[in-house]
């Protein structure tokens, strides 16, 4: 093999190395996005309220919550590849279980083991990045996985309504299903141990113990809190968006995929800018312009749901700089949070998945609670959030150790 050949296939192993762990980093969206024009087809399908469709999304955020808390400390103990291909096992069973649940419960509970598996990718990437890289680096690899992860939320829709339109809600899972085997193959072939044997924890007790230790770093916590608050206004919207414009502005499943797909360009195009740009800005700058940007955009969409517009184009926009704006505070923040553990990655990448779909979790069956003709509990969710997640950031940062003069 010549030199030529050699850069080429180091290139190519580059690209399938990072197109993995941006796709396992994609789980969340995947579980979410496909399966969004689908909720009011659910309702009718099962003869449901939203607020009772919209628990099948906290099921999944609930179990892409509970998944993390075991894969990060197991795979300090055991490595990163085992606890990755058992994941994307059993996201396939569950994706497959989803498509073949008989009840709304059923559905629920699938849909809470397929979260569960999907925790697995979220924590192998982001763990993955920690064992490669660091600082500004990370900084930069983390941008580029949020940009192909923000692929996800664009075709995700577009996907879903696509199959609804021609199929029903159950082929949205068979795809799932799908892509998860193709995933499997991927992490096979391109994603290579990277937890050396002696970087490991000996024993998996110890780990958790470890886990346990972290949530008692309060500076730590602050940060994780802070982000994790900032995912849950995004859930919130995540789970409203369907009847807000399908409902509320009478928007068709394609038209609202659309919508979703321009909002989603929008926080991929920030999530790659906040890489490049943070080196010069600086990180912590970057995050307060971000939330402060959150705290504005919230506000108006609250303002717009006691005045509703005749036209959706400016909740599109005010939702479309909220959405941005997170995906700087998430690109940004980690290498921010991640700077400030005690342990080992992959426990503090655990907890800090586990408050993003903690707080996910909390979040989504709000905006449903005044039925599906209200908008008012999204924007209180969304501005309550964004002022939340700014104070506690505050907090934390006021817990640095300051140098010496």
């Amino acid at each position: 093999m010549n030199k030529n050949q050699k850069i080429t296939t180091s290139r190519m192993h580059k690209f399938f190395y990072v197109l993995s762990l941006g796709l396992l980093c994609a789980f969340g969206p995947l579980c979410t996005d496909v399966y969004l024009p689908g909720l009011p087809s659910i309702c009718r399908y099962f003869s449901i309220d939203p607020a009772f469709a919209q628990l099948s999304l906290t099921s999944c955020f609930l179990g892409l919550a509970a998944g993390q808390i075991f894969a990060g400390p197991i795979s300090d103990a055991i490595g990163r590849r085992k606890p990755l291909i058992f994941s994307v096992v059993l996201f396939v069973l569950a994706s497959w279980l989803c498509a073949e649940a008989s009840g709304i419960y059923s559905l629920i509970f699938f849909r809470f083991l397929q979260g569960m598996a999907g925790a697995g990718g979220l924590v192998m990437s982001r763990a993955i990045a920690c064992d490669k890289f660091q600082g500004a680096e990370l900084t930069r690899f983390m941008s580029l996985l949020m940009t192909i992860n923000s692929v996800a939320p664009v075709l995700g829709p577009i996907i879903g309504s696509f199959l609804l339109t021609f199929s029903t809600w159950q082929s949205v899972f068979i795809v799932l299903a799908c892509f998860g085997i193709i995933l499997l193959l991927l992490s096979f072939s391109s994603v290579p141990e990277s937890l050396e044997p002696q970087k490991r924890q000996q024993h998996i007790a110890q780990t958790f113990k470890g886990m346990f230790a972290e949530c008692t770093n309060k500076r730590f916590m602050l940060y994780v809190l802070s982000l994790g608050t900032v995912m849950g206004g995004f859930f919130s919207y995540l789970s409203a968006s369907p009847f807000v414009f399908q409902v509320i502005f009478s928007s068709t499943p394609f038209q609202y995929s659309l919508i979703f797909a321009s909002i989603a360009i929008s926080i991929s195009a920030s999530a790659f800018a906040a890489g490049r740009l943070a080196p010069r800005v600086g990180e912590r700058k970057m995050i307060y312009i971000a939330m402060s940007l959150m705290i504005i955009s919230a506000s108006a969409v609250l303002f717009m749901s006691f005045y509703l517009p005749s036209s959706p184009v400016p909740v599109i926009i005010f939702l479309m700089i909220f959405c941005s704006m997170m995906g700087t505070c998430q690109t940004v923040g980690f290498g921010i949070v991640m700077s400030s553990r005690k342990g080992g990655a992959g426990a503090a990448s655990g907890i800090f998945g586990v408050m993003h779909f903690f707080c996910g979790a909390l979040m989504t069956p709000v905006p449903g609670l005044m039925g599906e003709n209200s908008m008012i509990p999204l924007g209180l969710c969304l501005t309550s959030c964004a002022l939340l997640a700014l104070i506690l950031f505050k907090a934390a940062d006021g817990m640095r150790i300051k140098p010496k003069e």
